[in-house]
C-alpha cells in the first residue's frame, strides 16, 4: 500500500513501534535506521536523536537555533546523495526528533535542506530548516554574506573542539524576520518584477531573493528590535538591491528606483 504520512500530526510524539504498525510493517526493524527511505516512494524519513546511548555512534545532532537543525549523515554515507538531491528529485524530507534516547520522537513535519558538507573520513553534515520560508531566508542570507563578506566567520568550534555551522544572525539581520517577509511578500523583486526561478530555473535559483530593510541598518538602534516584516522588509533582486545602496551614505527608496525603472522602460 502507498506510504502515508497523513495520519501523523505535527508536534505529537510517536515511537517506532507505533509508526511501524501505522505504516503496515510487521516490526520496527524496517524503520530502525536513522535515515529511512521507503521503497518506491519519494520520501526520506529522518529519525534524529540528540543524546544517544553510550554504545551508539555519537552523531552530532542538535538544533542550532529554533527551526534550524544540524544533522550528521550515516557513517557509510549511503544516503548522502539522496539527501543532497532531494529537491531536484522531488523527494520530501520528514523529521522525527527527540532530545534523548528511549523517549518518543516529536514529529516536525516536512523539513528542507539548506546546506551540507560532504566528508569522506567522518559523517557528512546537513543543515535543515523546519519551514520552507525559513530555508529560503537562510539560503539567501548565506549567499548575501558570501557576496558582501558581511559575516566574518561561518564556522565556530563547539565544546568538543570540532567545527559546527554557525548561523550568526543579529536582530537587524534576523533570519525569522527575513523568512516571514518572504512568506508575506513572495520571492519576486518588488522594484522590477524579476523572478530568479523563472529566469534561471528552480533547480539553480531555488526561490532565491534578497531582503532589503526599508529603514537602513545604520539608522536602526540596538534598542529597536521590533521589526515588522510586512512593512519594514521587502524582497529585491540582487541588481535592484545593489542600486538602492549604490550611493555612499544614501539609501534610495524603492519607490524612487521604481520610477527610474519605469522611465527607462518607457524610453
Amino acid at each position: 500500500m502507498p506510504f502515508n504520512m497523513d495520519y501523523i500530526e505535527m508536534g505529537k510524539e510517536y515511537d517506532r513501534d507505533f509508526l511501524s504498525s501505522t505504516w503496515g510493517y510487521k516490526g520496527r526493524q524496517a524503520i530502525s535506521r536513522g535515515i529511512f527511505t521507503p521503497a518506491d516512494e519519494d520520501k526520506i524519513i529522518l529519525f534524529v536523536t540528540n543524546i544517544k546511548q553510550k554504545l551508539d555512534t555519537q552523531y552530532k545532532n542538535y538544533f542550532i537555533e529554533e527551526g534550524i537543525l544540524h544533522m550528521e549523515g550515516e557513517t557509510n554515507h549511503s544516503n548522502d546523495q539522496r539527501l543532497i538531491n532531494s529537491e531536484l528529485n522531488n523527494d520530501s524530507i520528514y523529521l522525527f526528533y527527540r532530545d534523548i534516547h528511549h523517549t518518543p520522537f516529536v514529529y516536525y513535519g516536512r523539513v528542507f535542506l539548506v546546506d551540507y558538507k560532504i566528508n569522506t573520513d567522518k559523517p557528512s553534515t546537513f543543515i535543515l530548516a523546519t519551514s520552507y520560508s525559513l530555508a529560503i531566508g537562510l539560503k539567501s542570507l548565506s549567499t548575501e554574506q558570501n557576496k558582501t563578506n558581511f559575516s566574518e566567520e561561518r564556522f565556530i568550534p563547539d565544546k568538543e573542539g570540532e567545527k559546527r555551522v554557525k548561523v550568526h544572525v543579529s536582530y537587524e539581520r534576523s533570519l525569522k524576520n527575513r523568512a516571514k517577509a518572504i512568506e508575506i511578500h513572495g520571492t519576486t523583486c518588488k522594484a522590477c518584477g524579476f523572478n530568479f526561478n523563472e529566469f534561471y530555473g528552480s533547480d539553480l535559483a531555488r526561490h532565491f531573493i534578497e531582503v532589503h530593510h526599508i529603514t537602513p541598518l545604520s539608522k536602526i538602534s540596538e534598542e529597536q528590535q521590533n521589526i515588522d516584516p510586512a512593512i519594514d522588509l521587502i524582497p529585491l533582486c540582487s541588481n535592484c538591491h545593489s542600486m538602492i545602496h549604490r550611493q555612499r551614505d544614501i539609501v534610495m527608496s524603492v519607490e524612487e528606483l521604481q520610477k527610474r525603472i519605469n522611465r527607462i522602460n518607457k524610453k
